[in-house]
């Protein structure tokens, strides 16, 4: 479904007027609910609410985030397997009924609702009904609508299994979406809203620590997941090809078990008129600075932001790793590592894309690392449409690049 799809914010979208954004300004985009009052209390944010956090990009970041606020709204809903149904008439849904315990469904007067299941909600549906994801896929697929329901209501008979369900309300449209089912137990909300307030104010307490600066390059985002990418004012020269610059990344999954995690990556220049980049982005066990799991308490997500402080390191290694890439005597075996990575691939974001993406490596020879570096470029942008395949080139051209496989 394209409304879920995750969209792409570059910092040459993002307008000169927008330098930052007053600390104040930036925790409206918390609830009043009691794990956003403890981590605002934890932050100490009454002593800067009135600073600025002169990240230039924030504002954009804000407001983007606020327009997915007002399009959904979030509902963990408790129920038990004889409280939900399959099926309306003939499309797949699942029906949860009886549902007025929730305060949120109250209000609106709703008794029951059909959702549609998005992203891997079905097959988790499934699989928590001793391991059918598969065989009720196949005969779903098939169109044996019947046949589903009747496993189903047997399951029903014979066992009482009570679940968490994230739903979606997109509210224009009056629309129900099951996003996932999540954990009954020690399960700390560090939604999106949470995400963006702390990596904000955590940058803005490392600029005042350190001499250095962080602007917005780029921003990655649906309605369950965020990615900012922020550069710093670092530069350092990358002999005969351009220069690099440090980067901080600040993601959330709202669903899977790491939900916010601060990572550092490296980009490289190699066209400074154009303003063309690379973004060099190894696998997480690499650049990890810090995660933050949804079972862990908020004192202790505090206490594990004080380790930002180790991107220095990070950013210093991965730099020493970019720094060889001048000596690659034979670029062209380099481009086939890449060529041949998308050939065998095996997703289906990149398999919709294989072929322009071999079509533009084929196009001429690479004389030297730059034409290499561009050509990486130019595929990257044919990847721009889907979020997972941009990511999965990235992987591999760091592969390729850096680790020469």
């Amino acid at each position: 479904m394209i409304r879920f799809n995750k969209k792409i914010v570059k910092k040459g979208n993002v307008l000169k007027e927008d330098t930052g954004i007053k600390v104040s300004d930036l925790v409206k985009l918390l609830g009043e609910d009691s794990m956003s009052i403890e981590f605002l209390e934890l932050l100490n944010f009454k002593s800067i609410e009135d600073e600025f956090i002169n990240i230039k990009g924030a504002t954009t970041i804000v407001e983007t985030q606020k327009l997915i606020n007002s399009k959904f709204n979030k509902i963990d809903l408790l129920s038990s397997l004889n409280n939900i149904s399959l099926y309306d008439d003939m499309e797949f849904t699942i029906n949860f009924h009886n549902i007025c315990s929730s305060d949120y469904f109250e209000k609106l007067g709703v008794k029951n609702i059909s959702v549609s299941p998005i992203y891997s909600a079905k097959r988790d549906f499934f699989t928590c009904l001793y391991q059918m994801d598969k065989y009720a896929n196949k005969i779903i697929q098939c169109g044996y609508s019947d046949l589903v329901k009747l496993n189903f209501d047997y399951l029903k008979k014979v066992c009482a299994i009570d679940k968490k369900y994230r739903i979606l309300h997109e509210i224009d449209e009056d629309k129900y979406y099951l996003r996932a089912i999540i954990s009954q137990k020690k399960y700390h909300n560090y939604d999106n809203n949470l995400t963006i307030v702390i990596g904000l104010l955590t940058l803005h307490e490392e600029m005042k620590r350190n001499n250095v600066f962080y602007s917005l390059n780029m921003f990655e985002y649906n309605e369950s997941f965020v990615k900012m990418y922020f550069e710093s004012s670092d530069r350092r020269e990358l002999k005969d090809i351009g220069y690099v610059k440090n980067i901080i990344i600040v993601s959330n999954d709202e669903i899977k078990r790491e939900a916010l995690r601060f990572s550092a990556v490296c980009s490289i220049v190699f066209d400074e008129t154009k303003f063309e980049e690379l973004i060099m982005l190894p696998r997480n066990i690499k650049s990890d600075i810090l995660s933050i799991k949804h079972n862990q308490v908020p004192k202790t997500a505090i206490s594990e932001l004080r380790s930002i402080s180790d991107a220095k390191k990070i950013h210093d290694e991965l730099f020493e790793d970019i720094s060889k890439i001048h000596t690659i005597r034979n670029p062209e075996q380099i481009k086939f590592l890449v060529r041949e990575k998308i050939e065998k691939a095996k997703r289906d974001e990149v398999k919709k894309i294989k072929g322009s993406l071999i079509n533009e490596l084929d196009k001429k020879r690479i004389r030297n690392v730059v034409d290499l570096l561009s050509v990486f470029k130019k595929i990257e942008l044919l990847a721009e449409e889907d979020i997972d395949a941009l990511s999965y080139l990235r992987f591999i051209i760091y592969q390729a690049l850096i680790l020469r496989k």
